[in-house]
């Protein structure tokens, strides 16, 4: 009976610090912020000018929350990586962040600041020419006693081209 009744306090107190945890959690959630001086999506270090087949492209952007994405899917994807077709002029969607050669990851930092690394490891299979990456996300806007509201950004790295090897 005594273990019984260990085995219902333990139950007992997982479900109340669980329903605690489910009540509290919009009220615990971080707005997110951009440095002093950025905004969303503002680039942090840069893509190199040129890649060759087999390298990695990288880019680091001032982020956002991405389960804030995950809840308001205006985007379908968090990443494109996009070569541009002379003959169309237009940019073409190449990979996505479903593809193998790409890596998201997002860095949380202090107080609501964060920056989403991208990589694109380039395939052997991939065609010389001009690319850009590009990063879509939605950032948390909380002011003081007022609702939440998700606001959505996008934002583009510079171009870089892919040679031969």
């Amino acid at each position: 009976m005594r273990q019984h009744q260990r085995f219902m306090d333990h139950t007992l107190c997982l479900l109340t610090s669980s329903s605690l945890e489910f009540l509290l959690r919009p009220l615990l959630r971080i707005a997110d912020r951009a440095p002093i001086g950025k905004t969303f999506g503002d680039i942090l270090q840069p893509v190199n000018p040129t890649y060759r087949v087999g390298e990695v492209a990288e880019v680091v952007f001032v982020g956002a929350n991405p389960k804030n994405s995950a809840e308001n899917r205006t985007h379908q994807t968090f990443l494109t990586v996009e070569k541009y077709e002379a003959t169309l002029t237009s940019w073409q969607i190449v990979h996505n962040d479903a593809s193998w050669e790409t890596r998201f990851y997002w860095h949380k930092g202090l107080l609501g600041l964060s920056n989403a690394t991208i990589q694109w490891h380039i395939p052997d299979t991939a065609q010389p020419g001009i690319y850009r990456i590009r990063y879509f996300g939605h950032n948390r806007k909380q002011d003081f006693l007022k609702p939440a509201v998700i606001l959505p950004f996008e934002s583009t790295s510079s171009i870089f081209e892919v040679v031969a090897t």
